[in-house]
């Protein structure tokens, strides 16, 4: 490889670390309130980074054993109400509905986060797939 390519590799490069804190906070203008249980999916894998975006949903960054998936959980404020906390590194088994940003990522719609390693079951929507968020008093109900 030349001088010259190993540079604009690493531009390229450094130019997509610097937009990825901002596809998250992208998506969380982007994405309604609505679930659709058309889309459910479920993967198992490993949190890799977790993102708190300021009046939004906390955010993981899960890796399975072919992709990396980002997750909508729920507002902070309300997960630390509950109690509910994500470590990076934990094997989760997360039930959710998939969503394509305008920015083209894909989102899962968190329904259901299974710690693997624990065994704790997180249910982050009712059985009408409605936000458990919903009828707690919030600032800010926006989902990404």
């Amino acid at each position: 490889m030349t001088d010259n390519l190993k540079i604009r590799t690493a531009v390229i490069f450094a130019f997509f670390l610097l937009l990825s804190p901002f596809s998250s906070a992208y998506a969380e203008s982007d994405i309604k309130e609505g679930y659709d249980e058309n889309t459910e999916i479920t993967i198992k894998g490993t949190v890799t980074e977790i993102i708190h975006v300021k009046r939004g949903p906390v955010i993981l960054r899960v890796k399975t054993s072919g992709k990396s998936y980002t997750v909508v959980t729920a507002p902070h404020r309300y997960l630390s109400g509950e109690a509910i906390t994500f470590n990076t590194d934990s094997l989760m088994e997360i039930t959710g509905s998939k969503y394509f940003g305008r920015d083209g990522n894909l989102y899962i719609i968190g329904r259901q986060i299974k710690d693997l390693t624990t065994g704790k079951t997180i249910m982050l929507r009712d059985s009408s797939c409605k936000p458990l968020w919903r009828n707690h008093r919030m600032h800010d109900r926006r989902l990404p």
